[in-house]
């Protein structure tokens, strides 16, 4: 298999080199001609060619130059002297070469003679080592090089001096041969009429750029961008292999890929589109590095780089010879890569198919000239399997039951054929005009509002492209997007009717409005439906207030009635090593002197600190993940205070790393000097079924003890801090009366507590620490009728004595509370900067009892003013309902409360 990769390799490289001797002409030499090339009319009427190119090379060589020759693609055939023969039994018999002075009307063009009979052509010597010659030559681009033969009898092929190819400056690449256009698109060859440039400037523009390869190594690609490249827009991508010996260079001159593209999108024959040409040479044709380089370092590079979809739908991969054997390999192997696939005189017959069903799903079309060695057959008995023929994939496909088509261009195995299956690749398979760009990329795209109707101060476009082999029919989108009024809330209570609450959707957003997760009125999210903008690629534009945002896609299939929840593919939320995540999409509109509440979520441009996550041995022997926040700067020699920081129902330690905003609280709270240095550490109750017999110990006696022993961070109770939200809020009230004398702070959003015995709390003990609570004011766990609400916790405390501190915060059990609970905890109870081990003395005793709800309702905290650097949108999140979590918590508070009173009995 090695030997016949390499032998297909060589002869693919050699293609283009001429061996034949120069044929003698007797022409008449012309003057007054620059050198290089200068093409006319044909005025010698000796010819059916309907132009004349005139060759001037003048010697620069320090030798005598005694004869010059020009060859390249230069000969010419008759399409009736070639027959099926050649591609089905490999003989070139009857196929005669023709010089340009013989061409004929209708004749084609190849790079080289058939049978080693390629034609030079000899050039006159007007003056001095002025060598001058004129050929007949019908339409086309043609490539040629000068043969020089010195009176020394050293011989050497160069480009011509006076018309080099253009090359790439970093790498050096060019076309391999100087190149001329002959006629125009009314005046050339079949399959031609795209190459040449327009002259109206509707012309795009191509560049080389580096970016990093699998092995580390910067390496060159070619950038063709459409005219009018539009930051706003998404466009499609082809990606180009050129073959043996090439380069990222050649599609872009000798391939004349920029012309083509300027005039299938000015003619609305394809939509605008990217096209990225490479050097697939530098890995020797190593077909797996080549793949994985394309997956892992090209394709990325692109689509960070340049507003393209990131779809493998609106891709597009091609290339020719050694690199159609590239394309035909990762068409099978990688199919999912690409939408579409172009391969061009060659073929990997041998390559392990991974996906037959995935193979239905693609576009395929396989070309090749009708004298082309990579479409012939191997023997004369027709054998169309060997490997790199484009016919034996044709047959392989066909047997599979895979659509493909196949196309046989007149030409050899040279740029004609390439450029005029290039062409019909991209008109005839590719996507229409009317697919055109998007202005939006996938994902989320936030702007400022400019629709007055509208009362936010900013927009977010969602553009969702489905990527599944069903056919999604319908999409909305859902997430924190409920909003509420303060004064419409009145009395609200968990697990009650409270559908007299108004809720209103994003386009009746008003200012003062506060965002909550569910919609009071049917105790779900607002759906809203996305405008299918193309074929399964959908989109919706929502007003929305600075915040943070949470959401998901909701898709219907066709012959499907049940929606299935989707992560934004484009904007996926960052998991920890665990494989926990957030459970939504994130993203962030607007900066912190635009909301209320909120003004500590956004990241900071400076002073950032690193969060990393950690594997400690649990209280059950089993290693688990803990997430740690070190503030900027940290340093060992340091001592640093430390909260711990637990989740909800469901949850993991994931969460207040990403939509709990944790690292960018701590990191603006830090830097505004607001609270001293310190640790955050976050952990996963959810492993152990929040049975606070394991999660309690495993805290005091694991968690803690590893962050001691591999963070430098104060071992004194009173410079740790206990929180959490909902079942974390739970956990941190069973934390508080447990191991009151380990931490000197709780912070408990959202929750009261499965155990209301007065005989199980240490009073002097809580009284020495300091206690903080809230929830919002349309939150489930604030107020019901279960016994294990925010009220029931507070008046316990009450009774008891217990000095604490509650917030009334606008929201529901959610997000938007939970990161205000933590940002109020940390910055106004926790330490000061001065001080290493200062507590809160002025604790207020705002506590409600059983008759003073109203009260509650306007109870607040002091708080300082704050602003913080504007920082840019873009994050990423969780989900499975918020009230659906809450649930989980609620049903567990309550397996809980019903184990305490069995054992009690």
């Amino acid at each position: 298999m090695k030997n016949s990769k390499k032998a297909l390799s060589l002869m693919m490289t050699s293609a283009l080199v001429f061996t034949s001797t120069p044929h003698q002409f007797i022409v008449n030499a012309l003057t007054g001609y620059q050198p290089g090339v200068t093409v006319e009319k044909n005025s010698t009427g000796k010819s059916d060619a309907d132009y004349q190119a005139t060759f001037v090379y003048e010697d620069k060589d320090e030798r005598d130059a005694v004869s010059v020759s020009v060859a390249g693609s230069l000969q010419f055939y008759k399409h009736d002297d070639v027959t099926d023969n050649f591609i089905k039994t490999g003989t070139t018999a009857g196929a005669k070469v023709y010089d340009a002075y013989h061409y004929e009307k209708s004749m084609f063009n190849t790079g080289y003679g058939l049978n080693g009979d390629s034609q030079s052509y000899d050039l006159k010597e007007v003056e001095d080592e002025r060598f001058e010659i004129t050929l007949p030559l019908p339409g086309n681009l043609y490539y040629y090089d000068y043969t020089v033969t010195y009176a020394d009898g050293s011989k050497v092929t160069i480009q011509d001096p006076a018309n080099k190819s253009e090359a790439n400056p970093t790498s050096g690449h060019d076309s391999g041969h100087s190149i001329v256009y002959v006629g125009d698109a009314s005046n050339t060859a079949e399959g031609q009429e795209k190459i040449y440039a327009r002259t109206d400037g509707k012309t795009g523009s191509y560049s080389f750029v580096e970016y990093q390869a699998v092995d580390g190594t910067k390496q060159p690609l070619g950038v063709y961008l459409p005219k009018g490249y539009d930051s706003s827009k998404v466009y499609k991508t082809i990606y180009v292999s050129h073959g043996g010996g090439g380069n990222e260079a050649e599609w872009m001159g000798i391939g004349a890929i920029p012309n083509i593209m300027d005039n299938l999108i000015a003619e609305g024959e394809v939509a605008d589109a990217v096209v990225v040409t490479m050097d697939n040479a530098y890995f020797n044709w190593n077909y797996d590095t080549i793949a994985q380089n394309f997956k892992e370092n090209i394709i990325p590079f692109i689509e960070k780089n340049y507003n393209v979809s990131m779809n493998a739908k609106d891709r597009a991969l091609c290339g020719l010879s050694m690199g159609s054997m590239i394309t035909s390999t990762i068409l099978q192997q990688n199919t999912e890569l690409f939408g579409a696939y172009g391969c061009f005189s060659g073929a990997n017959t041998q390559a392990t198919i991974k996906d037959v069903e995935e193979l239905k799903n693609v576009k395929i079309y396989l070309t090749g000239g009708n004298v082309d060695m990579a479409t012939k057959a191997t023997t004369p008995e027709g054998d169309v399997g060997n490997p790199g023929k484009t016919v034996g994939l044709a047959k392989i496909l066909a047997d599979l039951g895979v659509k493909y088509n196949m196309d046989i261009k007149d030409g050899a195995h040279d740029w004609g054929v390439w450029r005029s299956a290039f062409t019909t690749f991209v008109k005839d398979y590719l996507w229409d005009a009317q697919d055109q760009t998007l202005k939006y990329q996938p994902g989320v795209t936030v702007e400022k509002n400019t629709n007055p109707d509208w009362d936010a101060d900013y927009t977010a476009t969602f553009v969702y492209k489905d990527t599944d082999k069903r056919n999604a029919v319908s999409v909305n989108v859902q997430g924190g997007f409920q909003f509420y009024k303060e004064s419409e809330v009145g009395s609200y209570k968990g697990a009650a009717d409270n559908s007299s609450i108004p809720c209103y959707d994003a386009y009746h957003y008003e200012k003062g409005m506060f965002a909550g997760s569910s919609s009071t009125q049917t105790n779900v999210m607002i759906p809203y439906e996305m405008t299918e903008i193309t074929d399964e690629l959908f989109q919706v534009t929502i007003p929305v207030p600075a915040n943070q945002y949470f959401y998901a896609y909701y898709v219907t299939y066709e012959n499907e009635d049940t929606e299935v929840k989707t992560y934004d593919p484009a904007n996926l939320p960052e998991k920890s090593p665990s494989g926990s995540d957030a459970g939504w999409s994130l993203f962030y509109v607007g900066n912190s002197g635009e909301t209320k509440g909120q003004e500590y979520i956004y990241p900071r441009a400076d002073k950032k600190g690193n969060v990393e996550y950690k594997e400690y041995t649990a209280i059950d022997g089993t290693t688990q993940y803990i997430g740690v926040y070190t503030p900027y700067g940290y340093d060992k020699n340091k001592t640093y205070k430390t909260i711990y920081v637990s989740h909800g129902g469901g949850g993991n330690e994931n969460e207040w790393m990403t939509i709990g905003s944790v690292p960018n609280i701590m990191d603006n709270l830090i830097a505004n000097g607001e609270i001293a240095d310190t640790i955050v550490v976050t952990m996963n109750n959810t492993y152990f079924g929040w049975d606070y017999d394991k999660v309690l110990p495993n805290v005091v006696d694991h968690i803690i003890p590893y962050v001691e022993e591999n963070y430098s961070v104060s071992k004194n109770a009173k410079d740790r801090a206990f929180c959490g939200l909902s079942m974390g809020s739970m956990t941190t009230n069973q934390m508080a009366k447990t191991y009151p004398k380990e931490f000197g702070y709780f912070g408990s959003f959202s929750g009261g507590s499965t155990d209301l015995d007065k005989t199980h709390y240490d009073v002097d003990a809580l009284n020495d620490a300091v206690l903080y609570l809230t929830a919002g004011n349309i939150d489930m766990a604030y107020n019901n009728d279960m016994g294990i609400s925010s009220i029931d916790y507070m008046k316990l405390y009450d009774e008891l004595g217990v000095k604490y501190d509650f917030d009334l915060l606008l929201g529901s059990h959610d997000w938007y509370v939970w990161r205000e609970s933590f940002t109020n905890f940390a910055k106004d109870y926790l330490w000061d900067v001065e001080a290493k081990d200062d507590e809160v003395n002025d604790k207020k005793d705002n506590t409600p009892s059983q008759d003073t709800e109203n009260k509650v309702n306007t109870s607040t905290t002091n708080k300082k003013e704050n602003t913080i650097s504007k920082v840019k949108t873009g994050d990423q999140t969780s989900i499975t309902a918020y009230i659906i979590m809450l649930c989980i918590g609620l049903a567990g508070m309550m397996v809980f409360v019903y184990k305490r009173k069995k054992e009690n009995l």
